[in-house]
């Protein structure tokens, strides 16, 4: 796999030029869209004035001809209004600067986004509106099967060895049943969700979720606490022999000496690794032949916006890291063949 010097090395010599471009465009995006706001608050303001400086002048005498005069009146101010905004909105449709604004988001997929994607391999496929179907968010065997509503992006389907994956951002919400005036859907996950896909089976189902830290515990709103990850029907709390590793995470498993085999010291190295700089919770789970890594960060990493610079390169290195790291992670568990098998389990 192609290391992080390669990856900056790679958005120096070959994209330099498109970041550069694409942050001009931003640029003018954001311009137009500023002087957008602008010139829809004039005959806001125009409104404003003439409606207030009508209600404080004195009450006409109550004749026909003093309602039909004020009738009149707010009449042709409304219609002042309504055609100054579209005068607005055809002005600034004409300025420079409006197919930037719109076509931002979308050019920076194809000119950025696409070919780093390609940069990694190839042969993976970038598909920036498909993202995990609600099966294959609860079909790992981690989160209870509810009303969730599921949304996301940016997909990247791909082979390496064995192992045929998926990764996408993702985020689960879900409305409580009974709420509280103002209260809004519960976040279940939101972050970035790989799936790897193996020709065999792991011999027992093994979940992995990262602890809370005393004030989390104190002001979380987790999936955990909500009751969307039953602990109590993952199975057996399990131990293994790393301090560091049980210190930063939670394993559960029906069969806790199979889980004991999976987790191998290199892997609680690399979980570790993930975790301390993605600085996010992990929710992690081995289930038939597929496993599930999800890493809670909240972010959409390639939902740019016209505020934000692209000169600052960090998002893209992070991508690049989280996507790397779950690939390293899922190839390593080819080579422990004694947690694999040829059937397939069922958890009820």
């Amino acid at each position: 796999m192609k290391t992080l010097e390669e990856f900056n090395a790679f958005l120096d010599q070959q994209l330099s030029n498109e970041l550069l471009a694409m942050e001009q465009k931003r640029i003018s995006g954001r311009n137009w869209m500023r002087w957008m706001w602008a010139a829809c608050l004039i005959p806001f303001a125009i409104f404003i004035y003439f409606m207030v400086r009508f209600s404080t002048q004195q009450a006409p005498e109550a004749t026909n001809s003093g309602f039909g005069n004020q009738a009149f009146l707010i009449v042709g101010i409304v219609l002042l209004f309504t055609l100054g905004s579209y005068g607005v909105r055809y002005f600034m449709m004409k300025r420079k600067g409006v197919d930037d604004a719109v076509d931002f988001q979308h050019d920076f997929k194809t000119r950025i986004v696409k070919p780093i994607i390609g940069f990694i391999n190839p042969s993976y496929t970038y598909q920036p509106l498909n993202y995990a179907s609600y099966e294959e968010f609860t079909e790992s065997g981690l989160f209870a099967k509810k009303n969730y509503r599921i949304s996301g992006n940016d997909q990247v389907y791909g082979k390496t060895g064995e192992m045929n994956f998926q990764f996408c951002d993702l985020q689960v919400m879900h409305m409580p049943l009974v709420t509280v005036r103002g209260q809004g859907p519960d976040t279940v996950f939101s972050g970035s969700y790989f799936i790897g896909q193996f020709p065999r089976y792991f011999s027992t189902p093994v979940y992995i979720l990262s602890r809370n830290s005393a004030m989390e515990s104190l002001f979380s709103n987790t999936a955990a606490d909500n009751g969307f990850i039953q602990t109590w029907d993952l199975g057996k709390k399990v131990l293994p022999a790393d301090a560091a590793f049980n210190k930063l995470f939670m394993v559960y498993a029906p069969d806790p000496n199979e889980a004991q085999q999976l987790l191998t010291q290199r892997l609680m190295e690399k979980i570790i690794r993930l975790q301390e700089r993605s600085t996010a919770r992990l929710f992690i789970s081995f289930y038939n032949n597929r496993v599930y890594i999800g890493i809670g960060h909240g972010m959409d990493y390639f939902e740019t916006t016209l505020n934000r610079s692209l000169q600052d390169r960090q998002m893209l290195k992070n991508f690049y890291l989280d996507f790397m790291s779950l690939l390293q992670l899922a190839e390593d568990l080819q080579d422990n063949s004694s947690i694999w098998t040829s059937r397939a389990f069922s958890r009820s």
